[in-house]
């Protein structure tokens, strides 16, 4: 099961944070520690990172679903308030897609899992990798996430960022709320507001001087901005 740090208000909302690819309970933790006081609030360490480790096999966006929805069942939280950044973004869309009486209502902070302008470079970019990892067994130098990871992460790695979840994003049917770096240069403003047009009853809040850590960037902000979103207000 997800290694998980809990806490805060049992009587209160259940909020579930999941971090970004690299980062674990710590990363989010400015997030659930300033909101424990009034909800109950779970932050999970997802596979390979943290406490929790990876198995000796690739995974999809599927498994870490998977072990969202296994998390919650223990922790008996049949339904929660999901807050992803990043990667976690990505979990949690496709944990409201599998398990859709899981998510109360999705907070998307600076999410990936959206096609990306250039996509069909990068297909030509794969293709070249193939041909010279043929020769050289190197091929072309990978993004830093994927440099860093190792041995069945690294596979995973490649798993989920293949995946592009626009059409799951239109699929979603509760809602969301968007808080985007307007300085984002790991998915940038772009995104926001394709997540915007594509689920429907979400909002979007673009903040000035912030980038792919926006909810760190302006911590003030963000807390209001998931408050309000929560109360419905």
């Amino acid at each position: 099961m997800l290694s998980y740090v809990a806490g805060g208000n049992s009587k209160g909302v259940a909020v579930l944070f999941l971090h970004g690819w690299g980062g674990d309970t710590s990363s989010v933790e400015p997030l659930r520690g300033a909101l424990e006081s009034e909800y109950m609030t779970v932050s999970a360490d997802l596979y390979g990172f943290g406490k929790t480790p990876h198995p000796d096999k690739a995974l999809t966006l599927n498994d870490y679903a998977a072990g969202v929805k296994e998390l919650l069942d223990a922790l008996n939280i049949p339904r929660a308030v999901f807050v992803g950044h990043s990667f976690g973004g990505r979990v949690a869309i496709r944990t409201a897609v599998l398990y859709p009486d899981t998510v109360s209502k999705l907070v998307l902070i600076d999410a990936a899992g959206l096609k990306p302008r250039g996509a069909a470079f990068k297909k030509i970019r794969a293709k070249i990798h193939k041909i010279l990892k043929f020769f050289n067994d190197r091929g072309l130098r990978g993004s830093s996430d994927y440099e860093a990871a190792e041995g069945k992460l690294r596979q995973t790695f490649v798993s989920v960022v293949n995946e592009y979840q626009d059409a799951e994003a239109a699929a979603l049917k509760c809602g969301a709320l968007i808080v985007w770096g307007a300085r984002d240069k790991a998915t940038p403003p772009y995104m926001a507001k394709r997540f915007r047009r594509l689920i429907a009853d979400s909002e979007l809040h673009i903040l000035p001087d912030a980038g792919h850590f926006a909810y760190l960037d302006k911590l003030p902000e963000t807390l209001m901005l998931i408050k309000a979103y929560i109360a419905g207000e």
